[in-house]
């Protein structure tokens, strides 16, 4: 087998960051343009949470079909296709000057969310094999706080220059390369895998781990919600000017960097992946009451946001690997979206809950309440990996020919 096909080769690891990149493009532009957003379109904060409980909505809802529907075709026309959407929403959020132009364009951002990750998922099992999936995986999930990263240093600098309508046209870069580079790709090497015979034979509606994992990715998706929608006005409102508060969320993203290939890294080293879930919630707790005590001290807001990118944000890569370790290839993606289903329903409650509570008694109440839910996740990854190491012991104590 070439080279290329063993490691997957640059240009198809690239593909694969960008892919994730044009899946959280929309969700950094509305977070990193918030205060614009609040200003010029006279928004509340309950209404900056109906808009990123909508688009998670939409990812929620679409995330089942689009995993069924990569698992049949070449996934690489999935990314393509959330690659489409998510330039349109940039499109349609750059000639946002009313409140309905905003919402139509978070419904193809929401889009362009639910396909990323059954996308590049197909892409990775179809085209990479099992002991560099891991490394891949790493590295693809970091594309999404990559774009996070970009955005937050480019856009509210722009959006002071220029205006906030011609600021956002400069995320319309990631879903324009993630489209060259896929097409790239696909050209330079057509090499696709031989079916592998490892992996769990169940359907994945009956794997009680997934289910477990899904609980977790449920409250993960509540805090990483909070996060996105709200740290960079949180930020402001605590007295850093809009350029600061970006940078704030640049920091959340340089950690998420960070965290998505450490943590997938980690998942090689033999530790169970429910320890690694549980102390991913610990840490994201620490952060939410760093944030919680940012009034009292705002520089605390830099540690809290890095903190938050470490953790919260880096569970993905890990769940994405194990999903790819224990299940067979052919249900990659509908296993992944069952998982992230409930991911981005968490993601649309958290901002739906958070902006009501800080409507209902300020950002003490708001914090308080993402803390809870990340305590709540250390239970949840506790009870996934007994579930997991439960089912390994039993694939474990059959005969060979079981298994196989």
């Amino acid at each position: 087998m070439a080279r290329e096909s063993r490691n997957g080769g640059p240009l198809l690891i690239s593909s694969l960051s960008l892919a994730m990149a044009t899946g959280a493009t929309g969700t950094y532009s509305y977070a990193t343009l918030s205060p614009f957003l609040v200003s010029d379109l006279h928004l509340s904060a309950g209404a900056m949470g109906l808009l990123f409980g909508g688009l998670y909505a939409v990812a929620a809802i679409s995330s089942g079909p689009i995993g069924r529907i990569s698992d049949r075709v070449d996934p690489m026309f999935v990314v393509i296709a959330g690659s489409i959407c998510s330039l349109l929403a940039t499109l349609l959020l750059a000639a946002s000057f009313v409140l309905p132009a905003l919402v139509v364009s978070a419904v193809f951002a929401g889009i362009a969310m639910a396909a990323a990750n059954p996308g590049s998922n197909g892409m990775i099992a179809h085209r990479i094999p099992p002991d560099s999936r891991a490394f891949a995986t790493g590295v693809k999930q970091s594309g999404a706080t990559g774009a996070g990263l970009y955005l937050g240093v480019v856009l509210p600098g722009l959006a002071v220059l220029i205006g906030w309508h011609l600021a956002s046209l400069a995320a319309a870069v990631v879903p324009v390369l993630a489209v060259a580079t896929v097409l790239a790709a696909r050209r330079s090497s057509r090499t696709v895998l031989e079916l592998e015979p490892e992996g769990e034979h169940l359907e994945p509606r009956r794997l009680r781990w997934l289910g477990w994992i899904s609980v977790y990715a449920l409250l993960l998706g509540v805090a990483t919600g909070v996060c996105n929608g709200f740290y960079v006005i949180y930020a402001h409102s605590l007295g850093y000017d809009e350029v600061a508060a970006g940078l704030v969320f640049a920091a959340f993203a340089i950690a998420s960097v960070v965290a998505r290939v450490v943590w997938a890294r980690l998942s090689e080293s033999g530790v169970p992946p429910g320890r690694l879930l549980g102390l991913i919630g610990a840490i994201g707790a620490v952060s939410a009451v760093l944030s919680l005590l940012a009034p009292l001290a705002i520089w605390l807001m830099w540690p809290a946001a890095m903190l938050g990118g470490l953790s919260i944000v880096g569970w993905n890569a890990l769940g994405m690997v194990t999903i790819m370790r224990n299940v067979r290839r052919s249900a990659v993606g509908i296993s992944a979206s069952r998982m992230l289903r409930g991911f981005f329903i968490g993601l649309a409650v958290g901002p739906l809950a958070f902006g009501g509570l800080v409507e209902l008694g300020g950002y003490l109440l708001g914090w308080l309440f993402q803390a809870i839910v990340l305590v709540l996740a250390i239970a949840a990854a506790l009870l996934f990996g007994r579930s997991l190491n439960s089912r390994t012991s039993e694939i474990l104590a059959q005969p060979p020919e079981v298994v196989s």
